[in-house]
């Protein structure tokens, strides 16, 4: 069975523009643009992955957690910031 096909209208320069860049790549502008799709979305799976872990890195979300570990959490991450930003004030 083959694929259905969309019929995509373009400017005329925007056309020339990948074109030539097909071109450029001995490739069918089709596969180029197929290609562009695949990489593209791979590159957003890369960069959410990516906030996914900066995100557990900083304490974040605390997905899992009871509303009571939550708090418990946010306590102790507000008592380690005063000691290494303001505790020497009061010594």
């Amino acid at each position: 069975m083959t694929a259905p096909t969309i019929t995509l209208e373009l400017p005329a320069q925007v056309y020339a523009d990948l074109q030539s860049l097909a071109d450029e790549a001995k490739i069918d502008l089709v596969e180029m643009l197929r290609r562009w799709t695949k990489q593209t979305a791979e590159q957003r799976a890369w960069v959410q992955a990516w906030d996914d872990l900066w995100v557990q890195e900083e304490g974040g979300l605390h997905v899992g957690m009871t509303k009571e570990e939550v708090v418990e959490q946010m306590r102790k991450t507000r008592q380690e910031i005063f000691e290494a930003e303001y505790a020497h004030l009061y010594r």
